[in-house]
C-alpha cells in the first residue's frame, strides 16, 4: 500500500472552496448551495462579486413560493458580504462589499437559481451623480474631497501632479469623475477591505510578489509584444490664459527607462527603430499650464510604454493575484521570461466543474533581450 506523502504543514484534503460571511456572520448555506462565483477588479477599482446559488435547499420544498434566499433571513439587499478563499494557512479575503442586486432565474428542465450581485465601497461613488467645481487643488486632493463627501477615508500613494486652477464636474457620477482624474495621471484607484479609498502611482501601489511557472501554477497564457500603441515622444498642448501663451509639455523614453531595471528592449525604442515618425501630439482644453501639459504627457507615455508586453493567463487559483501584484513568469519563452509584470485585472472564479481559477491580465514595458 502506497503511503500518502505531503509537505510539512500541508493539508492532504485542503479545500479551495469560498467561505461566505454575511453581516459579520459565517453562512455555510451559501457555500453549500454555490454553483458559481466570480470576483472581478481592474486598476480603476469597483471590485464586483456575482454569486449563483441553487435555490432549492434542504429547508425548501422546490415550489416557487418556497425557494431559498428570497425571504431576507440569510441575505438581503444592503447586506455586507465578505468572501475568503484559499487553502488553510493560505486564505485571503478576495471581496468585501454590499449586496446591490438580487436575481431569480428559471430555465426549462433546470433548477431555479438565485444570483447575488455585490460591489465594494466605490459603489457609493458610482450611485452619486452631481455637478461640482474644484479650485486650486491637485488631482489627489480632488479625489480626497470626493471620498470625504461619502464619509470614506482616503490615502494617496506617491501621486504627483500640478495644482489645477479650476476643475468642473458636470452631471457625472463621482466614480466616473474620480476615475477620470486618476486616468489623467495614469494612477490607480481602489477600495480596501476597510472601505478606505486609495489613489496610487503604479510603482507605489502595494502588491504581492508572485512567481508563476507555465505548466505548474500557470495553466494557460497568451503573451504578446505589440508596437501598435508605442510612441517615441508624447506632446500635450493647451493654452495658459494668465501668461497668454501656449502651454506645452513633452515626454520621451527616458521617463520609462528610469523605472525599468531589466535592461530589455522598451516599446518606444522598438517602434522608433521600425518607424521614423512615431510621435504623438494631443491638445486638451483643460491643459492650462505647462506643468499640467508635462504631467499629462508623462502619464500618457508611461501608460503606453507599460503596455508594450501583455499577458492574459489562468492559474489554478491564486488568492493574492489582484491588481498591483508583481509577477515573475517562468518557462514562457525567452522574450517574455522573467519579472517586471504588473497585474492590471483579475477575475477569481469558482464552480463545481473546474473548482477555483484565477484569470488575469498583466503588462510590462520591456521585452527580454
Amino acid at each position: 500500500m502506497t503511503e500518502l506523502t505531503t509537505l510539512p504543514g500541508a493539508h492532504p484534503y485542503a479545500s479551495h472552496a469560498p467561505i461566505f460571511t454575511v453581516d459579520h456572520r459565517h453562512r455555510g448555506e451559501l457555500a453549500r448551495d454555490l454553483l458559481r462565483m466570480d470576483v472581478c477588479e481592474g486598476t480603476l477599482g469597483l471590485r464586483t462579486l456575482v454569486v449563483h446559488l441553487h435555490a432549492v435547499g434542504p429547508a425548501s420544498d422546490g415550489s416557487a413560493g418556497d425557494l431559498s434566499y428570497l425571504d431576507g433571513e440569510i441575505v438581503h439587499l444592503g447586506s455586507t458580504l465578505d468572501v475568503t478563499i484559499g487553502p488553510p494557512s493560505g486564505e485571503r479575503k478576495i471581496f468585501h462589499g454590499v449586496v446591490s442586486a438580487l436575481e431569480l432565474g428559471f430555465t426549462e428542465g433546470g433548477p431555479p437559481i438565485v444570483s447575488l450581485y455585490a460591489e465594494d465601497a466605490l459603489m457609493k461613488l458610482r450611485i452619486s451623480e452631481r455637478t461640482a467645481r474644484y479650485e486650486s487643488l491637485s488631482d489627489a486632493d480632488i479625489v480626497r474631497e470626493v471620498a470625504s463627501a461619502h464619509g470614506l477615508a482616503f490615502e494617496a500613494h506617491g501621486v504627483t501632479g500640478p495644482t489645477n486652477p479650476l476643475v468642473q464636474q458636470w452631471e457625472e457620477s463621482d466614480l466616473a469623475f474620480a476615475r477620470g482624474r486618476a486616468v489623467r495621471l495614469n494612477a490607480e484607484l481602489w477600495a480596501d477591505d476597510d472601505d478606505k479609498i486609495h489613489l496610487a502611482e503604479r510603482g507605489d501601489r502595494p502588491g504581492t510578489e508572485i512567481t508563476l511557472v507555465q505548466g505548474n501554477e500557470l495553466i494557460a497564457a497568451e503573451l504578446r509584444a505589440d508596437v501598435a500603441h508605442q510612441r517615441t515622444k508624447v506632446t500635450y498642448r493647451g493654452w495658459d490664459d494668465k501668461a497668454v501663451e501656449a502651454a506645452t509639455g513633452d515626454a520621451e523614453v527616458a521617463i520609462v527607462q528610469a523605472e525599468v531595471a531589466g535592461g530589455g528592449k522598451l516599446g518606444p525604442d522598438v517602434v522608433g527603430d521600425i518607424f521614423s515618425k512615431s510621435d504623438l501630439v494631443r491638445s486638451r482644453r483643460d491643459t492650462l499650464t505647462s506643468a499640467t501639459a508635462r504631467a499629462y504627457a508623462e502619464a500618457e507615455m508611461r501608460r503606453r510604454a507599460r503596455g508594450f508586453v501583455t499577458v492574459e493567463g489562468t492559474t489554478s487559483g491564486t488568492p493574492e493575484l489582484v491588481p498591483g501584484a508583481k509577477l515573475d513568469l517562468r518557462r514562457v519563452g525567452r522574450p517574455f521570461e522573467g519579472a517586471g509584470y504588473r497585474c492590471t485585472y483579475a477575475q477569481h472564479s469558482y464552480d463545481l466543474t473546474t473548482g477555483y481559477r484565477t484569470r488575469f491580465r498583466a503588462e510590462r514595458p520591456e521585452l527580454a533581450s
